[in-house]
């Protein structure tokens, strides 16, 4: 509610203060209720149209949903999927001195990036690890040790574990993305921060980097960087795309079924996103695709062959979820993942930037300690594009990321004598995707260990990791080359006639005679019109008509011999129509 006006009435609640000029700041005192329907109403048109085929002149002023919920925003089950997110990182990295409770930073005191059985005094029994970034260690209470490295200290030890710089808290300005990385906090710092608003601690507050959605890069973003659209249709316009997409007979079939069943010529990208939220929501399917039993799953790109099991289940919910997905992904690595890399490059370059500072600090100082932690929060079109430009074995564009995923970069100080030859930058890095390790899969590491030296990963996105600076003009192309490249062509040749002996002479030559043709080809084309249109001669198509000819007209019909014409109308452009009402 906004603050109060009136001085102390009598009724002035404890936590009220009055500030210096006499206005009374309160707790708000209600809450608001959000419903869309403002826009509830619907034409009848609009109500009796297909589910698949809504005629959209009857939806301009509709809402997409009506009542309480906000069109894609977090559910209930999500929310509670996130919360078990940060759960599980906190049983992964915390350690509170139960060995029971926290089995994997138990096991190892290295993992444990935080660790609350330090006191008040900021003693420690164990030696802290470096993570993406390295994590500080810290009490329940205020105290907090600061993480150390070779190359410096990662954090600020007066600071609390979820204040800046020990996190960093990143998403784009949409409603599921920033509730999902609130949630995962809440379950990854829940006693700390309950403890910190139960003191009425006023610091009590984690800071969220955000930007405008229309221009963010948490996303593959064409709006900011027109490229893209080239890469995506040049990925889509592919001999090995039109191959898979025109001859394939599991495509021909699942394309012949969603004709036959649903009307549709072509599959649209809103396909997967209609059958997974009807699905994950326990709502009714249509019967000729009420089929999932979760047995077919993911298919590779090589099958090909009819998919309906002993029992005629035909599968029909997967198949067509399983065409939509690799449909979409396709162009993520198409052509060595050129569309993710640029896609992804300013997101790249956010999340090295956290990095090099504590992998090189010489080279990449910091005015700032980097942060024991960051966290991006993002969506499905985040995850799978950024997997994709970590090589071809990393991630198959086949599968879809599941709600709610994850992937872990960990940043490790190598301290163990007898590994450093593995790792010569002297720091490692492990990926996790959902539980998986896939570090190993990254070209250059090692099969058979689950880190990685550190310069292998920074080698691998640098060259893309970029902002302002990644290339996003059009190349507009044609036939014999593109245009940037016939005008740096034609450029090269001026400046070579130049040059030469006589160059300029030339040039000068050239100019005039241009000029002198330009003149005659006018003056010859004027007297033709003029001639033509005195004598009433042929007709005149648009694009054609001179404010010359228009006179000659204007006076013909105010004569009365105009031909039998009518007046020519004059708009933007203008017609002329012949006694048979023929448009020219």
């Amino acid at each position: 509610s906004p603050p109060s006006t009136g001085k102390n009435d009598g009724n002035r609640r404890e936590n009220a203060e009055e500030d210096s000029k006499g206005i009374l700041e309160e707790e708000p005192d209600f809450l608001f209720e959000k419903r869309y329907d403002a826009l509830k109403f619907a034409s009848s048109k609009q109500q009796q149209s297909s589910i698949y085929q809504v005629d959209p002149q009857y939806t301009t002023t509709g809402n997409e949903l009506n009542g309480t919920c906000q069109l894609g925003q977090l559910l209930k089950r999500g929310y509670d999927q996130e919360l078990s997110n940060g759960k599980h990182i906190r049983q992964a990295y915390f350690y509170d001195g139960n060995k029971t409770a926290d089995e994997h930073a138990a096991s190892d005191p290295r993992m444990r990036l935080w660790d609350l059985t330090v006191d008040r005094t900021g003693r420690t029994d164990v030696n802290d690890a470096a993570g993406d970034a390295a994590m500080t260690n810290n009490s329940a209470s205020d105290a907090t040790v600061a993480t150390t490295t070779a190359t410096g200290t990662i954090g600020d030890p007066t600071k609390k574990i979820f204040q800046e710089p020990n996190l960093r808290y990143r998403a784009d300005d949409e409603q599921r993305t920033l509730m999902s990385g609130q949630i995962l906090l809440r379950g990854l710092f829940g006693p700390e921060l309950l403890s910190s608003m139960h003191n009425d601690d006023e610091s009590t507050v984690i800071r969220l980097h955000t930007g405008d959605y229309s221009k963010d890069v948490l996303s593959i973003n064409s709006a900011i960087c027109p490229r893209l659209d080239e890469l995506q249709q040049e990925a889509y316009g592919s001999e090995e795309f039109r191959n898979w997409n025109e001859t394939s007979a599991e495509v021909v079939e699942v394309r012949r079924f969603v004709k036959e069943e649903l009307g549709l010529d072509v599959i649209p990208s809103s396909m997967l996103d209609c059958l997974m939220t009807t699905i994950c929501t326990d709502r009714t399917l249509p019967d000729f695709v009420n089929d999932y039993d979760g047995s077919l799953g993911p298919k590779s790109w090589a099958v090909d062959q009819d998919q309906t099991n002993a029992n005629g289940n035909k599968f029909m919910f997967e198949r067509i979820a399983n065409y939509a997905i690799k449909s979409h992904n396709f162009p993520y690595q198409y052509n060595n993942g050129a569309y993710a890399k640029l896609g992804m490059g300013p997101l790249w370059k956010e999340i090295v930037s956290n990095i090099l500072p504590i992998v090189d600090s010489v080279n990449h100082p910091s005015s700032t300690p980097p942060p024991k932690m960051a966290l991006f929060s993002g969506h499905d079109t985040t995850l799978m594009p950024i997997l994709a430009t970590l090589g071809p074995d990393v991630w198959h564009a086949y599968e879809w990321a599941p709600y709610a995923s994850m992937i872990l970069i960990e940043i490790h100080e190598v301290i163990d004598s007898d590994r450093k030859s593995d790792f010569p930058s002297g720091f490692a890095f492990r990926l996790i995707y959902n539980g998986d390790v896939l570090t190993s899969k990254m070209d250059g590491c090692l099969e058979d260990s689950e880190l990685c030296d550190a310069q292998i990963l920074l080698d691998r996105v640098l060259p893309f990791a970029k902002f302002e600076d990644r290339n996003c003009e059009l190349t507009a192309t044609s036939p014999e080359g593109g245009f940037e490249e016939k005008t740096k062509e034609m450029k090269t040749a001026a400046e070579t006639l130049v040059e030469s002996p006589g160059g300029v002479l030339v040039v000068i030559c050239i100019v005039l005679v241009s000029a002198a043709l330009g003149s005659l080809l006018t003056i010859f084309f004027m007297k033709r019109y003029l001639q033509n249109a005195r004598e009433g001669k042929g007709l005149i198509s648009l694009g054609e008509l001179s404010m010359t000819v228009l006179e000659e007209y204007d006076d013909a019909y105010e004569k009365g011999d105009a031909d039998g014409r009518s007046k020519p109308t004059i708009y933007g452009a203008t017609a002329v129509t012949d006694p048979e009402n023929e448009i020219i």
